[in-house]
């Protein structure tokens, strides 16, 4: 388990939360209760995610970054199957990482709408993005032991497992003939090199906002369809 050391919470709403909309991290219960309070939108019932935060992540060059994956789950005549892609990505935020301002979401969200903002977006990496490879060469560097396709990643597939199967029996309960769908996971790595599944997406991003971006995601995209 990761070291929580402190009580921080971040608290996502849990429908129109794409592109980080809505995501506030807190440590007051206060505050916690007044932001979903709100449970009314247009005559129908919110629902609010709250995840324990993980104030101890693995940083890139003092910065919190997350790791973007690829899943796809194919019904094949009546059968769900699964699939992992073999390649993702980092985002990283333009912010150093600290504990002593939880408001700022330029330091805790690297999702791109919310980085974009920035006038130093893409000032340290390309679309603030990193291949694993990239990512790699910073750990080596760095003198952290740790092979990332070999020991972080196999985690990381086998937690996006664990989540297919819990929803396997709802998530196409007619068993269609052929559909697909590609989700996007996101994952964090705490200072201990252990990965944390952070979220699934239905219709993830592909937009191609950088030079690594616009190689990996029509691959992905073409792989999908093959």
């Amino acid at each position: 388990m990761p070291k929580f050391g402190k009580n921080l919470w971040i608290i996502k709403p849990g429908e129109n939360t794409n592109r980080g909309c809505g995501i506030q991290v807190s440590k007051e219960l206060d505050h916690i209760k007044g932001l979903i309070q709100n449970v009314n939108v247009n005559g129908t019932r919110r629902s609010y995610i709250i995840q324990k935060y993980i104030e101890k992540p693995l940083l890139y060059k003092n910065r919190k970054f997350d790791i973007r994956t690829f899943t796809m789950m194919c019904t094949i005549n009546g059968n769900l199957q699964g699939y992992w892609y073999s390649d993702g990505y980092f985002r990283t935020s333009c912010r150093e990482f600290t504990l002593k301002n939880v408001s700022n979401r330029f330091v805790h969200l690297t999702n791109d709408a919310v980085q974009k903002k920035l006038d130093d977006y893409g000032k340290f990496e390309s679309g603030n993005k990193l291949s694993y490879q990239e990512f790699q060469k910073y750990l080596d560097s760095m003198k952290i032991d740790c092979d990332l396709v070999k020991t972080v990643i196999p985690k990381m597939k086998a937690l996006a497992q664990d989540s297919m199967r819990a929803v396997s029996r709802k998530l196409d309960p007619y068993r269609r003939a052929f559909s697909f769908e590609i989700f996007g996971y996101d994952f964090m790595i705490d200072e201990d090199l252990d990965p944390w599944m952070i979220e699934a997406n239905t219709n993830p991003c592909f937009e191609l906002s950088s030079p690594y971006l616009a190689r990996l995601i029509p691959a992905m995209v073409e792989n999908a369809l093959k």
